[in-house]
């Protein structure tokens, strides 16, 4: 049978009522037999004993108003009125006798007390064969018989003796009745005292052992809860809390542990989806249902694209195990880069990583900032992977020109959720992600790893080091856009501005002297080139420097 904590607690106080219940009762049962002996004593004994003591006190008084008869002599009227007046005053006092019988009688013959009653009954039958001498006596001394008077008169102190003997034998018997009574009435309450104590004794130690016990479950069931709660809010999810017991502790750690194990599977599902999704993604989509509905809103973000230079090249040198495990080696190190700086992987698009920043997997304002940071360690990595492939693949990778190229973009562009009823991806989508393709291969051009928009190099302001390399007309775009170049350090756009200037002024001379001055920069190499080109080509009117990429 299972009890909840009420019940538990009802059961204890239960108990100790009944307990307290049975303690009352005996006190109840005690009590009533302590005060029908009181009650008896007072009813009875007291009553009794007082009208005794009455009815001897007026005996006493019949006998020595038959001995005064006695005594008195004389035919004269003085005496004559004297011996009337004692006879008239024992007629009074047996009358009164008698009466005191009957009402005593009537009591103790009401009260059912068959021994004191016999006891009383020997006292009337005394009196009354005293009563009976004293009216023989009374009968003599009026008709002057003083013969038969004096001779029966001298049987009067031993009618009298028989009375109080009778009367010795009652009290005898109440005062013993009495003493019993009282010793009777000083036991219960003893025992009374007694039986109570220990009722509530055990009581008190069976109501403080069975709650200890209780108190005890509970208390180990809740720091179980509390010891597994601090489990889970530390990370460890493979914690399980012990079920001791069956009441509202038993359920709510049964619905603990379900929630874990809740929580160990969304953790799994994170894991495994995490994987293909970055991990946030699947987290917004566990935690936030409405997330997944197809939908997007406007917000300035980051884009990055990273792609794997020579990737058709270094497929046809190498053998599929060989180029997965090259592809998977890059791929891990250009994610590090991204995650790093929290940025969110969107998708891996052959040997091409997309990328993008914004709220809410980064701080409002620091989308361009963290996408410049990871294209620097991404670039970083760049000796790393190709240490990585080397190590792994040895010789099948020589003559191989392993590289990357890099572009970010920033600007407005939708995100949110696109795709159909039974595929969906969280993704951007706008001109600036289509820019930011661009410039990556805009690379090629220019022989540069990493090239962003003016609008990236505005954001980041001058916490980086950048270099501009061009203004440009990509295909599927009328305005021409700055570009910009993220460089290692300020010393390599020295003079570089310069030089741009003389090129977009026309002046051919003062571009080229400048350009020469970087003889192993591959952009400078390419405006040399475009200067030898322009210098034969008659030029509009208007030509402003933008170079128009007629292919993707």
């Amino acid at each position: 049978m299972h009890f909840n904590i009420a019940q538990k607690i009802f059961g204890i106080a239960a108990i100790v009522l009944v307990m307290m219940a049975a303690v009352a009762i005996y006190s109840i049962q005690v009590t009533s037999e302590i005060s029908k002996n009181l009650r008896l004593i007072a009813t009875e004994d007291i009553p009794t004993s007082q009208s005794i003591g009455h009815i001897n006190v007026r005996i006493l008084e019949q006998f020595v108003i038959l001995q005064r008869l006695s005594a008195l002599e004389g035919n004269d009227e003085v005496a004559q009125q004297a011996i009337q007046l004692n006879i008239k005053r024992f007629e009074h006092l047996r009358t009164e006798i008698t009466n005191k019988f009957t009402t005593v009688n009537a009591i103790l013959s009401l009260e059912g007390e068959a021994t004191l009653l016999n006891y009383f009954k020997k006292v009337e039958k005394a009196y009354l064969k005293f009563e009976s001498f004293g009216q023989m006596l009374v009968q003599f001394r009026i008709n002057q018989d003083h013969i038969s008077f004096d001779s029966l008169a001298e049987d009067l102190d031993d009618r009298q003796d028989a009375i109080d003997q009778k009367i010795s034998n009652l009290y005898f018997y109440m005062s013993k009745r009495t003493r019993e009574a009282v010793q009777h009435t000083y036991k219960q309450e003893r025992n009374l005292l007694m039986v109570n104590s220990l009722l509530t004794a055990v009581a008190a130690i069976f109501a403080l052992c069975f709650a200890a016990i209780v108190a005890h479950l509970l208390v180990r069931a809740v720091r179980a809860l509390a010891i597994g709660a601090e489990a889970v809010q530390s990370g460890n999810l493979d914690v399980e809390v012990p079920v001791t017991t069956n009441d509202e502790v038993g359920r709510l750690t049964n619905d603990f542990n379900s929630m874990v194990e809740g929580l160990r599977l969304k953790e799994r599902i994170k894991d495994t989806f995490g994987k293909y999704m970055d991990p946030r993604i699947v987290t917004n989509l566990l935690d936030n249902p409405e997330f997944s509905k197809p939908g997007g809103e406007r917000r300035e973000m980051s884009v990055m694209f990273i792609d794997l230079q020579g990737f058709t090249a270094i497929s046809e040198a190498l053998e599929p195990d060989d180029l997965v495990a090259m592809v998977n080696d890059f791929f891990s190190l250009m994610t590090d880069a991204i995650s790093n700086n929290n940025g969110v992987v969107d998708k891996y698009m052959g040997d091409a990583v997309m990328a993008y920043w914004g709220e809410p997997f980064c701080a409002p304002g620091e989308h361009a900032r963290l996408a410049c940071q990871a294209a620097r360690e991404a670039r970083s990595q760049l000796e790393v992977f190709r240490q990585n492939v080397r190590s792994k693949l040895g010789g099948k990778v020589d003559g191989l020109d392993i590289d990357l190229r890099i572009g970010v973009s920033s600007g407005e562009m939708i995100v949110g959720t696109i795709g159909s009823t039974v595929s969906r991806n969280f993704t951007v989508m706008g001109d600036p992600v289509n820019l930011g393709s661009r410039l990556e291969g805009a690379n090629k051009a220019y022989g540069t790893r990493i090239l962003l928009s003016d609008r990236t190099r505005e954001l980041v302001g001058q916490s980086l080091n950048f270099r501009e390399i061009d203004i440009i007309r990509v295909k599927g775009k009328s305005e021409p856009i700055r570009v910009h170049e993220l460089l290692n350090d300020k010393a390599q756009s020295d003079n570089y501005s310069a030089a741009l200037l003389a090129y977009r002024n026309q002046d051919w001379d003062v571009a080229e002297t400048e350009f020469r001055q970087f003889a192993t920069d591959p952009a400078a190499q390419v405006y040399l080139k475009r200067i030898a080109y322009l210098r034969t080509t008659q030029l509009p009117s208007d030509w402003n420097g933008v170079w128009v990429f007629e292919t993707k």
